[in-house]
């Protein structure tokens, strides 16, 4: 880890020029400028390349991606932003560590419980590993946490969570999407929750010990494509219009306005549309991710949680309601508003007050910040590799347990505490 009092910036390099690594380094620029440089970025993408390379200015820019990045025997920079699609995480994360880079690594950590854990053990010492786990990070958790800490409610006994992931969000990212499918990806408690069980574990300060996961793939599978009405393009679909999750709703309204799709012609997006698949039918993809899944917890000391993760929401939100034993707080990341229940009180509201803007409501603004100050300066930083195993050991042993109609994992047993 390099704790440095010099003037020398610290150099970076970026495996994977996507859209996190960009949000990443925006971030530093803004407060941390002339503290960082970038030294190359490897990416398969010409038009990546030239993007960050106009933005940040690069000395290298190799369009071997990941595989040209893990076969260069030499250190290139103090530390590397793997910032890959989920499949590409753990090979340049195995690369990085084995040279003795410092790493900022998008979660999750790998799609494989046992790639998870080889990393783990091929960390050196002094060697800084950040994971983003970015609600960590967010001004609304870390407010949160700062209430249950202060011991307004007394001990933690049980915690209801849900991630809301909003139906158009779910059918674009977990049905038409890179994360569709668990051939390309890790199943969607791992690759979208491993963040919420990380959150339990950030807000109890408790381990985990057993957990036990149901759930399945209810609507969005062939069953409900109906051959006489549907089409497996939405662009020729002839109940299209009154479908709610008609691709050229969602795409020719710009929701996702960093899709490369052309909102203003209509021609030129049904062409794209045809094209990709992002207009497929939600009924007849090769998604075979759940669609609703709840996973029930026992943390140490006999706190217990409930979490649950649905597709069948209208907001992409988090609610979260923690019961101790003197009162209960209620929140919701949409509202950010935080509703404090003493016994015998007047029920409190407290404020979310913050400067930090951007991904994840400021959080990806908030972890640059703990990042850096941690790296430059050595102050402790919130989601180290070591502080993001369990999460991710819950997030596979979750999904296993479903496959195994809700079984009992024990967590403790593996992570041997």
């Amino acid at each position: 880890m390099r704790i440095t009092q010099s003037n020398q910036p610290i150099t970076i390099t970026v495996v994977g020029a996507g859209h996190r690594a960009d949000q990443y380094l925006e971030a530093m620029q803004k407060f941390f400028p002339g503290s960082f440089k970038i030294t190359s970025v490897f990416d398969p993408s010409p038009v990546r390349l030239n993007y960050f390379n106009q933005k940040y200015g690069v000395d290298v820019m190799n369009e071997g991606g990941y595989q040209a990045f893990i076969k260069i025997e030499e250190r290139l920079s103090d530390l590397v932003i793997i910032g890959t699609n989920d499949d590409m995480h753990y090979l340049p994360a195995k690369h990085a560590l084995n040279m003795g880079y410092d790493i900022l690594l998008e979660k999750p950590i790998s799609q494989r419980l046992e790639e998870v854990l080889e990393l783990k053990d091929l960390q050196k010492e002094n060697q800084f590993v950040a994971v983003c786990h970015v609600l960590r990070h967010s001004p609304f958790f870390v407010k949160l946490k700062e209430i249950i800490d202060s011991g307004k409610i007394g001990k933690i006994v049980n915690i209801q969570h849900n991630e809301n992931i909003g139906y158009f969000h779910f059918v674009h990212s977990y049905v038409r999407g890179n994360w569709r499918n668990n051939e390309v990806a890790a199943p969607l408690i791992v690759a979208k929750s491993c963040h919420d069980l990380d959150i339990l574990l950030y807000l109890t300060n408790k381990h985990c010990k057993r957990i036990s996961s149901m759930g399945s793939l209810s609507f969005f599978n062939h069953k409900h494509f109906d051959e006489k009405k549907m089409s497996k393009r939405c662009t020729s679909c002839s109940i299209e219009a009154a479908c709610p999750f008609s691709a050229i709703k969602i795409y020719g309204a710009g929701i996702f306005e960093w899709m490369p799709f052309d909102t203003e012609n209509k021609e030129t997006l049904y062409k794209q549309l045809n094209e990709s698949p992002y207009g497929r039918c939600v009924f007849a993809s090769d998604n075979d991710v759940v669609d609703h899944q709840v996973s029930i917890i026992e943390f140490d000391d006999g706190v217990t949680a409930t979490f649950n993760l649905s597709a069948f929401t209208n907001g992409v939100t988090r609610t979260i309601k923690i019961m101790g034993e003197y009162g209960e707080i209620l929140a919701n990341t949409d509202v950010k508003d935080i509703i404090v229940n003493v016994w015998g009180q007047k029920s409190e509201t407290v404020k979310i007050e913050t400067t930090l803007v951007g991904g994840h409501d400021g959080a990806d603004e908030g972890m640059i910040i703990n990042l850096m100050d941690a790296y430059l300066h050595g102050r402790p930083f919130e989601s180290t590799l070591k502080d993001s195993i369990e999460s991710h050991v819950m997030a596979f042993k979750a999904e296993e347990s479903r496959v195994e109609n809700g079984k009992v994992k024990n967590i403790s047993r593996l992570m041997k505490f």
